[in-house]
């Protein structure tokens, strides 16, 4: 042996992080089996929403737009019961087929035209429940709406979606092409004209690549993981605004993940969850936490001590202070917070390809194994105007708080 060799014992790090791993997957299997389950029905759910839309979907769509309208106005109570009706209704249909059964009880002459209008073969049992709620939303447009543009909402929402309906179901236009304008008119509403204008454009150009499936698979996956990302992070920064102790606990760990490189979180989540999509979204949420946490906590602490005193002053409680005052003021930081998430989000999709997560990473990741430029070139593209469509929405949601309407009517 080399004189000047000083020995080191090897420290088993790697094997005492496996033996962990494998601990937790033996004591805490029926949980991690439940929220995989949870979280690959919620991927599902949403990958179907916005690749496979439903003519239920969108009647529920349309619902939801009519009954946001009335929810403004301060019409809560009748929007309550039209959609707990329409909520028991649902489950009926679901636990013993009720809706199934009226129809089936009902003379065929009442929706043969219907049938021949969409050109479908039966009537799907779901559709009629989410119908009523129209109708019993529109009514409600019109009877408590008037003089307030409601009743001019819950129209062009009817004949918008009479459009979306004849467009896709009888003249056979491909969905693609009948929610890129609702993903645009989204786009016009958040961002404006110009945002709206690259959606169409980006939008088309990933449908005119027949990358639109597999675009709506990672957007489902994203939307799903910065979900699960902000709901987990929003409380821990705003504890950690309420307490130093705590705050300097959580920011080495927040060091850590934040350094940690990206495919090392893939181990442990396919340890957990074997190879899939949740394994895409547990190492996604894991990786894009971090700037979550840390945004919420600045943005809390930024608001002007004295509006917090104010607040205390007049007796208003921690949680409505909390409610009132700091977080409609830190809106924009935590905005901030939400968007780095999702970019960060966005950049594991495609590492999360290598798992089985599928959408665009599974492309890009295809066309890197197999050398295949295109391929692997044309996911990435996808996947880059997906990140700039949702970094222009997050960004632009912060007008809509209290310091960006203020600085808007300043100028």
């Amino acid at each position: 042996m080399n004189p000047l060799t000083v020995p080191v014992p090897r420290l088993p790090v790697g094997d005492t992080f496996d033996r962990a791993i494998e601990w937790l997957r033996t004591n805490l299997e029926s949980f991690f089996d439940v929220l995989g389950a949870v979280i690959g029905a919620c991927v599902e759910a949403l990958t179907g929403l916005l690749a496979q839309t439903s003519a239920t979907q969108f009647t529920l769509l349309a619902c939801a737009v009519i009954g946001v309208g009335l929810l403004r106005r301060g019409h809560l109570r009748p929007v309550a019961i039209a959609v707990g009706s329409w909520a028991v209704l649902y489950i009926a249909e679901l636990a013993g087929g009720a809706a199934t059964s009226v129809i089936g009880s009902m003379p065929a002459a009442l929706f043969n035209p219907a049938m021949s209008l969409f050109q479908a073969e039966y009537v799907y049992p779901p559709l009629i429940p989410a119908l009523l709620l129209l109708v019993a939303l529109v009514v409600l447009s019109f009877v408590l709406g008037r003089g307030t543009r409601q009743e001019l909402l819950a129209a062009l929402t009817c004949v918008a979606l009479f459009a979306v309906a004849l467009a896709h179901f009888t003249l056979g236009v491909q969905l693609s092409l009948v929610t890129l304008p609702l993903f645009a008119l989204l786009a016009y509403l958040v961002s404006g004209w110009r945002v709206a204008l690259f959606t169409v454009l980006g939008f088309l150009l990933i449908i005119s690549m027949d990358k639109w499936d597999n675009a709506m698979a990672s957007l489902a996956l994203i939307l799903v993981a910065t979900g699960v990302a902000v709901v987990v992070s929003l409380p821990l920064g705003i504890l950690a605004a309420k307490s130093d102790r705590f705050s300097t606990v959580v920011r080495p760990v927040l060091d850590f993940m934040q350094t940690l490189p990206a495919f090392v979180y893939l181990l442990p989540a396919v340890a957990f969850f074997s190879i899939g999509t949740v394994p895409g979204v547990i190492a996604t949420v894991v990786f894009a936490m971090p700037p979550g946490v840390r945004l919420t906590e600045l943005g809390i602490r930024q608001v002007d001590k004295e509006l917090v005193e104010a607040g205390e002053a007049f007796g208003a409680p921690d949680w409505a202070i909390l409610r009132r005052i700091q977080l409609p003021l830190a809106l924009s930081t935590i905005m901030a917070g939400v968007n780095q998430i999702i970019m960060l989000s966005l950049s594991m999709v495609v590492i999360a390809g290598m798992v089985g997560a599928g959408g665009l990473g599974n492309d890009v990741y295809r066309g890197i194994a197999q050398g295949n430029v295109p391929v692997g070139f044309e996911g990435g593209i996808a996947v880059v105007v997906l990140a700039i469509y949702l970094d222009r929405l997050t960004a632009a949601i912060t007008r809509f708080s209290p310091a960006g309407r203020a600085a808007a009517a300043a100028r």
